[in-house]
């Protein structure tokens, strides 16, 4: 019954347009009618365009939302027009745009197009666990401060913790299907919840089916070679050829639609910075149940990794990109501090970001949250921390969570004041 209104509702939308764009005496040719995706408070750019006119022609225009005549949304005095819609104003859900333009005495002109005023993937911000597989180092290794802290089963961090964002340490295991071992430093810090990538997947996944609702799971996978190699253990240095290894991984888990990858975001658009700035990111309600994974590596990794993919054409990961790249969608800023108006700034231009609360367990010895709060007014769309529980920082009360204990919650930089948390997850 919904999917059959929801049909109803499109072809009464295409019906409308039609109608109003279509040809009658004293008209001429339809305008171009452009809506942006969101930016900074979800303000979002109408364009309206006379193809065949010179710029600066004078034409008075007028903008209506979802009915003709009546209040202005908007008006103009020139062609090309430019307008910041404030979506705070106009409202949620889908709206039509309906637009005409008078033209000296005696021509008008008709423009068309629909506001999708639904909240995007980046107009989000989630909670995320930093090496969210590590367990308490061993004797020997737990007098290093900077190890002393743990994290609970991925499904659980799920369930229980609000958490919605991964890291992952990903090591080459020396065998001949090149499969991968999550583990933070090999042959010394080694314990972890899900030693083979393909468990911790599959603990993902599992979860993720069972609760299809969910906004968008991002895994961050630092790919690691050792930086001191020890004799006698199974794992090798990557070579360029285990990138293409890493994507079949991932999708021998994650199958069909249950992915959100580089093509998803770009569609018909050359680079990944033209598909956010034209089009933006899907909507949340289109990827609910989906994940997505990204690069915490730079550098060489992602060179190989573009490698006859520049936009990242095929591949699973997003990288971790410098902006304005052509495979630049997710940019790592892990100082919110030292990187505050920079984070707010990248938010605003469409970017996802991840950031972290605290690092080496410093912050949580001392209770110093303002790490933390920066990383949350910054607008960073993952926040990530070794302290997502309560009572585990040493005495102190020290610990993350996404203000006001939902797992993700509108982002303060870039969406308008009606978003809600239960508009991004409304989980049970």
């Amino acid at each position: 019954m919904l999917k059959r209104i929801a049909v109803v509702a499109v072809l009464a939308i295409v019906g409308a347009g039609c109608h109003w764009l279509a040809p009658r005496p004293g008209y001429g040719p339809n305008l171009g009618v452009h809506v942006g995706p969101p930016g900074a408070q979800g303000v979002r750019a109408l364009d309206i365009t006379a193809s065949d006119l010179p710029a600066g022609t004078q034409a008075r225009t007028t903008v209506w939302r979802d009915h003709p005549g009546g209040r202005a949304l908007a008006s103009g005095t020139t062609l090309p027009l430019h307008v910041d819609l404030d979506m705070s104003a106009i409202g949620p859900g889908v709206h039509r745009l309906y637009v005409q333009s008078r033209i000296a005495h005696h021509e008008k002109r008709n423009g068309f197009a629909m506001l999708d005023g639904r909240l995007r993937v980046n107009q989000l911000q989630a909670l995320g666990s930093h090496n969210s597989y590590h367990t308490y180092p061993t004797p020997g290794l737990d007098a290093i401060e900077a190890l002393q802290y743990f994290e609970d089963p991925l499904d659980v961090q799920l369930q229980s913790q609000g958490v919605r964002q991964f890291e992952l340490d990903v090591h080459v295991n020396i065998d001949p299907a090149g499969t991968f071992s999550v583990v933070h430093i090999e042959g010394i810090d080694e314990g972890t919840t899900c030693r083979a990538f393909l468990d911790c997947l599959n603990t993902i996944r599992a979860w993720s089916e069972a609760h299809p609702r969910h906004a968008p799971i991002g895994v961050q996978l630092e790919l690691k070679n050792a930086d001191i190699p020890v004799a006698d253990l199974p794992y090798r240095p990557w070579v360029p050829s285990d990138l293409d290894t890493l994507d079949a991984t991932i999708r021998s888990v994650f199958t069909g639609h249950s992915l959100l990858t580089p093509d998803d975001l770009r569609g018909s658009h050359s680079t990944l910075p033209e598909a956010i700035a034209q089009d933006g990111w899907p909507t949340i309600d289109a990827t609910r149940g989906k994940v997505m994974f990204v690069m915490d590596n730079s550098g060489t990794f992602r060179n190989w990794y573009r490698t006859g993919h520049p936009a990242l054409e095929g591949r699973v990961v997003f990288t971790n990109a410098d902006p304005g790249d052509s495979d630049a969608a997710f940019i790592k800023r892990n100082d919110p501090k030292g990187s505050f108006s920079d984070i707010q700034s990248l938010i605003a231009q469409g970017y996802i970001t991840r950031t972290r609360a605290d690092a080496d367990t410093h912050e949580a010895r001392i209770n110093d949250t303002t790490a933390r709060d920066a990383a949350f007014a910054s607008g960073s769309t993952w926040v990530s921390s070794d302290f997502v529980v309560p009572g585990r920082a040493f005495g102190t009360p020290y610990f993350v969570q996404i203000p006001g204990g939902t797992p993700d919650r509108c982002n303060p930089i870039n969406t308008p004041t009606w978003c809600t948390s239960p508009m991004i997850e409304s989980l049970p």
